[in-house]
């Protein structure tokens, strides 16, 4: 029994270590879930960076191939400005005072147009140095992305190397439940075959007892019958010294012949069967018989009591824990039918709390299982701030439709909220606030409007608070 003990503690301990292992897989399992799921969002902006490199460096191209556009047309504007200077120069000396000034109207329009150009053309070298800028930092982006990358890959493999690592010792723990399960087995039968031999033994040990106490009985009625005779013995002969004397006074030789053996033996008969009915009797036996029945009456009413309280307390508690699963399922159901209307008429989506383990409810947990309108179901680290706290605000509320407090008391209850998510859970809060009172701390407009009475809190001179209300309804 203490090695069968030894065996069970030991695979009560590997089935720990198991349990402890499977959590460690899950926990790795959902990191790779979460690094697989980020994958292909990383992959896909890598990729859009990468585009947008590729549309950068063409529009470089393309600024560079109009910078060489216009540094032609540049030129092309200063050869055409020194022909016509050398134009000018040849007018005014041909023709001096006549066109001079409209050749150099001329000639100052041409400056304007090279002073245009040469602004474009530094508006352009700006340009080109903001997208070397940009191309450097997407550069710089798009290696730190692949660094990641990489070592989440790297973690990935980890992972991985310590997922098969713990599959590995998960199956060299279970082969050596297995060899554990089938000693246990081995051991199973050789108690049972153990106990078969006890029991033979005990019905032996029982058996020669009875012959012991037999032969002690028989022994005691040897020895009874012994004093018996030896007492009987003494009598006679006393009774013979008796009349040996009173037939010598009566002058009669008690050398003479005996009586007749006939006459002996009736009174040998005589005297036997007068100790058989004297045999000695324990008379303390009654009375020890009588204890020992009272004894054994009064424990056996104990124990009669002890089993009858045992299954009464055994009943109670399997009728309070049914009382309390029947309670806690009509509570949840409830509350389950208010969650999904609240979460329709907050978010128009899809609502439900599952229990994991419906059987035993009580000794497991719950999830919410949300999804607001036009989006598919995330974990809740994937959801954004406005979505957690619908759903958390669902809940609550659904929990006090079914049994309401006196008053509650929220604190910016709506900062992650838009302003139509604002509306829709002021309106809710509204409308249920004929049940309870609500006390919201809120700077949004919509949350304002649906309250019957508004208190503001103002810093005024020498940092004292002012407090003022209005009834908006």
């Amino acid at each position: 029994m203490d090695r069968l003990d030894k065996v069970e503690e030991e695979i009560s301990r590997l089935s720990r270590e198991v349990e402890e292992l499977n959590k460690v897989i899950s926990r790795k399992t959902f990191q790779l879930d979460e690094i697989a799921a980020s994958k292909p969002r990383l992959e896909k902006s890598i990729s859009e960076r990468r585009a947008r490199l590729v549309q950068m460096e063409s529009d470089s191209s393309n600024y560079k191939e109009q910078l060489d556009l216009l540094e032609g047309e540049i030129k092309k504007s200063e050869e055409l400005l020194i022909i016509e200077q050398q134009k000018i120069e040849k007018i005014e000396g041909d023709l001096k005072g006549s066109e001079i000034p409209e050749l150099n109207k001329k000639a100052d329009d041409a400056n304007s147009e090279i002073k245009r150009l040469q602004d474009r053309l530094a508006g352009i070298d700006a340009e080109i140095l903001k997208d070397k800028i940009r191309e450097e930092s997407l550069q710089e982006r798009l290696k730190e992305l692949a660094a990641r990358k990489d070592a989440l890959d790297v973690q990935k493999a980890e992972a991985r190397q310590r997922k098969d690592a713990a599959e590995t010792e998960i199956l060299a723990l279970h082969e050596q439940l297995k060899a554990e399960q089938a000693r246990e087995a081995e051991i199973e039968t050789e108690l049972h075959g153990l106990k078969g031999v006890r029991v033979e033994l005990l019905e032996k040990t029982i058996a020669m007892q009875r012959e012991i106490d037999q032969a002690d009985r028989e022994m005691d009625r040897i020895e009874a019958r012994n004093m018996a005779t030896t007492a009987a013995k003494d009598t006679i002969q006393s009774k013979v010294d008796i009349l040996r004397t009173e037939i010598e006074a009566c002058g009669v030789d008690s050398t003479q012949e005996p009586p007749k053996s006939e006459t002996v033996a009736e009174k040998i008969r005589a005297l036997e069967e007068a100790m058989r009915n004297l045999e000695p009797v324990n008379m303390l036996a009654i009375e020890e018989y009588d204890h020992v029945l009272t004894r054994h009456d009064f424990l056996q009413q104990r124990r009669t009591t002890l089993s009858d309280e045992r299954e009464s307390i055994i009943d109670k508690l399997e009728k309070y824990d049914q009382m309390k699963k029947e309670a806690f399922f009509a509570s949840f159901h409830e509350i389950n039918k208010n969650f999904k209307l609240i979460f329709q008429e907050l978010s128009n989506g899809d609502g439900d709390l599952i229990l994991e383990n419906p059987e035993d409810p009580l000794a497991a947990g719950m999830t919410i299982k949300a999804r607001p309108a036009g989006k598919p179901f995330h974990r809740l680290e994937a959801m954004s701030g406005g979505e957690k706290s619908l759903t958390a605000l669902s809940f609550i509320f659904s929990i006090q439709m079914f049994r309401p407090a006196p008053f509650y008391a929220m604190d910016e209850i709506d900062m992650f909220l838009d302003g139509a998510n604002v509306e829709r859970v002021a309106k809710l809060i509204k409308k249920i606030s004929s049940k309870a009172q609500f006390i919201v701390v809120s700077l949004r407009k919509p949350m304002i409007l649906q309250s019957k009475y508004t208190l503001g809190v103002t810093m005024q001179e020498n940092n004292l608070s002012s407090v003022t209300g209005i009834c908006t309804s």
